[in-house]
């Protein structure tokens, strides 16, 4: 399986709630003792399975994720000029 972007959506009690970047239908639920990357809601990652499917690769995408809060408070700041 490849990598593909999740946007971390939510963590409930046992599980944390991801959602593919660019096709919001699917959906990635992790137990939370698989998710071993220091994200909050918002985040992007890269989420891949590993090899020996005992658990997840995860990769924060920073600086992405800046640019794309910065886009979205710029959409923001115009809507309230017009």
């Amino acid at each position: 399986m490849s990598a593909k972007r999740y946007i971390l959506h939510h963590f409930d009690d046992f599980f944390v709630v991801l959602f593919e970047k660019d096709n919001k239908a699917n959906k990635l639920v992790i137990l939370k003792d698989k998710f071993t990357v220091d994200a909050k809601e918002g985040d992007l990652l890269e989420v891949e399975v590993n090899q020996d499917k005992s658990g997840y690769n995860f990769k924060m995408l920073e600086e992405e994720a800046d640019n794309t809060k910065q886009r979205l408070l710029d959409l923001i700041e115009n809507m309230k000029k017009s």
